[in-house]
């Protein structure tokens, strides 16, 4: 449906992502003390796997908030799109996450109570659509045909992080959100993980902004952004163009 699409957009590419003068301070404490998150500018083309990489407490998870609309900033623009995120009203920012976003989590978020199909179906009933062909596709392609009665808790970590892969990309979303997708899996596990994504990511094509601190997930990207202390190290401060 074209109409679930930013204008300047084309149904099927990514959904690029703009960050222009974005400040992030933590219980509103406005300029009273050094921001959370500083980036003067930030630019992430569609369809591109951008990675964001830095320690615990970097910025990294409330950066992923706002280009989530999950969080505001205090102050500059977030465009996804042509879309002004941050000037959405909360029941917009809402149905931008349900049509155009997929998130994966480091603790797979998974609802107990549902089965696995339950879970992958989610995205789609939220959007008033059904499509159980698309679940069984993705069953097969994350490797899980056959398991789509199960509950959560009879599947390993590995497996409950592909169900939550096949929820994120059942719906064909624009941007994919992945915050630490592997944190809370062992190092062969983990690879499978990100394998799969990078395989997905190339027959789907949608923008990946990923964070990480590991070396070997971040080398699946692209793009590798530093970020340390609220600021990206390695993005430029202005437009070039």
């Amino acid at each position: 449906m074209t109409e679930s699409f930013s204008q300047g957009e084309t149904p099927g590419t990514g959904l690029s992502v703009r960050l222009e003068g974005v400040r992030k301070w933590y219980g509103g404490r406005v300029r009273e003390e050094r921001p959370a998150l500083d980036i003067p500018f930030l630019h992430i083309e569609g369809g591109e796997w951008a990675v964001l990489m830095g320690d615990s407490g970097s910025g990294k998870s409330t950066l992923l908030n706002l280009v989530g609309g999950v969080d505001l900033p205090d102050a500059g623009t977030i465009l996804l799109g042509d879309s002004p995120l941050n000037r959405l009203d909360e029941r917009e920012r809402t149905m931008l996450r349900r049509r155009d976003m997929g998130f994966v989590f480091q603790f797979f978020n998974l609802f107990p109570t549902l089965s696995v199909r339950e879970n992958i179906l989610l995205p789609l009933g939220l959007l008033g659509r059904k499509d159980p062909a698309a679940v069984r596709r993705l069953l097969d392609e994350v490797g899980l045909s056959g398991m789509e009665h199960r509950a959560p808790s009879e599947l390993s970590g590995g497996e409950q992080q592909r169900v939550a892969l096949a929820r994120a990309l059942v719906h064909r979303p624009r941007l994919i959100l992945a915050d630490e997708p592997t944190g809370s899996l062992d190092h062969r596990t983990g690879k499978v993980v990100l394998s799969l994504l990078q395989r997905l990511h190339r027959e789907y094509g949608p923008t990946i902004l990923m964070s990480t601190h590991s070396e070997e997930a971040a080398s699946f990207g692209k793009r590798i952004l530093h970020i340390r202390d609220g600021e990206i190290l390695d993005a430029p401060t202005a437009t070039t163009s």
